[in-house]
């Protein structure tokens, strides 16, 4: 069954072999996903060299994600007791002093490894530690620090990951960690680059800047939001980015976990009504790490994620160190296909605003004629990928096929819900295009399982200028045209 929803995977021990990841693609996976925050460079030469013989035995365009680390605020070292266990009680009701100077933390005092946070810290902020375990409330500022009341006790071991909610940080957003893996990504290809823990467009400008520098302004940049300053700056995030993660791990540490789902639908809604890529991202099948069939819960969850009209949904540890990464897959797949079964989109979403007049005028006419009709396949020529992403955007019933002259060009609209590519050769006229694009109807058909048979209706677009085929050149798409097998 041809899904239009996107898989992406996250690839790993479990998955990081051309046996598992093939069967992983042949069971619904598009893109591979590397996460730098835990990749050796072994593995990362692993991942590249796997996907190029997936793509080589399955005969399909899988597209490369990488994902950097993003900025981290972390604990320092805490004092040892007489077993060698680094680490101190925080006891609820007790205070806990947060300095600036570099010390050895215990139960009385700790610091950062950005200090200079403690500077933004004001009476009544709260600060979360190790993952949001344990929490403290600022309750007096001084010259060297502040001093807490500690609200949610623990055991804090060294070095955990701290959260200060709602909080503008006086960090560096780009590490030296995330510039030699950005400039790696640059070196080995790929398509898009994920950047983490986005706040604001000066974080993509940033690393935009660092793209000019290593020759891949062409990089597609998906913006994880996972605080709820991304949040609030949604919109501009999105006018500065190619689409966005819904990040809802560490989101759902700043934010309470009941309002993550309206959170979720709103900045879905604002990709449809500005053209962007949305991906919903974590959790969505955790228990297969261990299981070999998911919760209903977790059904239900990827579900409304196509229903609300996301681009892709997204495996992170479930394929990379679970227990069953095919069987997770396939079960992710049935879910969508299924759910799409039941979905209609049709003048649910706004045409965006940011593209031609006349590309978007095409477009909103192909998908009114094409869903009125039934056809059953959207061919496009695909030059620059706008079209196949305007229409993808507006969520036909039908898929997309676009026809590219070259697969990266395909692999770059990879994300998009319901495009798939193939390759061909430019086609000099009308008339032969019409043919090449009935014929590679055709083929996609019998490779994917689309089932076209004789009689069915197929809606092809394509950008020619009238002149004499010598001096033909290509522009946004102007043909529509209604054809039948």
């Amino acid at each position: 069954m041809l899904k239009k929803t996107k898989i992406i995977c996250s690839i790993g021990p479990a998955s990081n072999q051309p046996d598992v990841m093939e069967k992983m693609v042949e069971a619904g996976m598009n893109i591979a996903r590397l996460n730098f925050s835990h990749a050796t460079d072994e593995e990362k030469m692993q991942f590249q060299n796997c996907v190029r013989e997936v793509r080589k035995r399955t005969g399909k365009n899988i597209s490369i994600l990488w994902d950097t680390k993003g900025p981290e605020l972390r604990g320092c070292v805490m004092e040892a007791d007489s077993e060698g266990t680094e680490g101190a009680q925080l006891v609820v009701g007790n205070t806990i002093r947060l300095v600036k100077e570099a010390v050895i933390g215990n139960a009385e005092r700790i610091t950062f490894n950005h200090p200079s946070v403690i500077n933004t810290l004001e009476v009544g902020d709260e600060v979360w530690l190790e993952n949001a375990k344990m929490k403290v409330v600022v309750e007096s500022v001084e010259e060297d620090g502040v001093t807490c009341r500690i609200t949610q006790g623990g055991f804090l071991g060294s070095r955990k990951s701290c959260i200060i909610p709602g909080k503008p940080l006086d960090i560096p957003y780009v590490s030296e960690k995330d510039k030699e893996d950005i400039k790696y990504s640059c070196e080995h290809g790929g398509e898009y680059l994920a950047i983490s823990f986005v706040s604001n467009k000066e974080n993509i400008l940033e690393i935009k800047e660092l793209l000019k520098q290593y020759g891949r302004e062409d990089f597609k940049i998906i913006c994880k939001v996972e605080s709820i300053i991304g949040v609030s700056n949604i919109r501009e995030i999105f006018e500065n980015s190619d689409g966005i993660m819904i990040g809802r791990g560490d989101l759902g540490s700043e934010v309470p976990p009941e309002e993550i789902p309206a959170i979720q639908k709103n900045i879905i809604r604002t990709a449809r009504e500005m053209g962007k890529i949305v991906i919903v991202a974590t959790e969505m099948l955790e228990t297969m790490m261990e299981n070999n069939r998911p919760k209903r819960a977790e059904v239900s969850d990827i579900a409304n994620a196509v229903f609300d009209g996301t681009d892709a949904v997204m495996l992170s540890g479930e394929t990379t160190i679970g227990k069953h990464p095919i069987e997770t897959v396939a079960a992710m797949a049935r879910t969508c296909a299924t759910t799409e079964k039941y979905t209609d989109f049709s003048g649910k979403f706004e045409l965006p605003t940011n593209d031609s007049a006349d590309c978007v005028a095409l477009a909103s006419g192909a998908i009114n004629c094409a869903n009125i009709m039934d056809a059953k396949l959207i061919v496009v020529q695909s030059h620059t990928g706008k079209t196949a992403q305007i229409l993808s955007n507006l969520k036909p019933n039908a898929p997309i096929l676009a026809i590219c002259d070259e697969e990266k060009l395909g692999r770059r609209i990879g994300l998009n819900y319901g495009v798939y590519s193939m390759v061909s050769e430019r086609s000099s006229s009308i008339d032969k295009f019409i043919v090449e694009a009935k014929k590679c109807a055709l083929e996609f058909s019998e490779k994917e399982g689309l089932g076209l048979k004789s009689g069915d209706k197929i809606l092809i677009t394509a950008g020619f200028v009238e002149s004499d085929e010598s001096s033909r050149k290509y522009v946004d798409s102007n043909l529509m045209k209604i054809d039948t097998i």
